[in-house]
C-alpha cells in the first residue's frame, strides 16, 4: 500500500509536467496542489464529485497532449458508467488512475463499496493508505481555469 504522496509521485513521475492533469474534488485535489501548488497543467475539479474522469475524456477528444486523471474510489463509484465510456473511445493519450482508501474521505471518511480489482478504461487503481486532512486548494476556479487554458 502506498501513501496517497507515493502513488501522486509515481503518476506525475510515470506523466511528466507536459501532460494535462484533471483532479477529482477533494482530498487528491488538496494533495495534489500541495505537491504542485505552482503547476499551470493541473485542472482542479472542486465541487464536482465523481465526474473528473468525464472531464479529462473531453479533454482528451480535444487535445493531441497526454490527459491524466486522478480520481477516489468513492468518487469513481458515483459515475461507474464512464469507465465503459473511456474504454469505447480507448483514446492513447487518456489515463485514469484512481486512488483506492476505502472511504469518501472528504465527506467524513465513511466507508464506500470495495472496488473490484480492474474497470474498463482504467489504467491503475492504487491501493493507498488514508493520510489524513490538507489544506484546501489554494487557487481560485478562475484562477486554475485560466492556467490551465494556457497549457492547452
Amino acid at each position: 500500500m502506498l501513501s496517497r504522496k507515493e502513488a501522486i509521485h509515481k503518476i506525475f513521475k510515470t506523466h511528466g509536467t507536459k501532460s494535462l492533469y484533471v483532479t477529482n474534488t477533494g482530498y487528491i485535489s488538496r494533495a495534489v496542489y500541495n505537491e504542485f501548488p505552482s503547476s499551470p497543467n493541473i485542472l482542479y475539479m472542486q465541487g464536482s464529485m465523481g465526474i473528473a474522469p468525464c472531464i479529462g475524456l473531453g479533454i482528451a477528444l480535444n487535445t493531441k497532449k497526454d490527459v491524466v486523471v486522478l480520481s477516489g474510489d468513492g468518487a469513481l463509484l458515483m459515475h461507474l458508467g464512464i469507465t465503459h465510456t473511456i474504454r469505447d473511445y480507448n483514446l492513447p493519450n487518456l489515463f485514469t488512475y484512481v486512488l483506492d482508501n476505502g472511504c469518501h474521505e472528504s465527506v467524513g471518511a465513511y466507508k464506500c463499496s470495495k472496488l473490484e480489482n480492474t474497470y474498463p478504461g482504467i489504467n491503475k487503481i492504487y491501493k493507498i493508505s488514508n493520510d489524513g486532512k490538507l489544506p484546501r486548494v489554494g487557487i481560485s476556479s478562475v484562477e486554475n481555469k485560466n492556467n490551465f487554458k494556457t497549457c492547452l
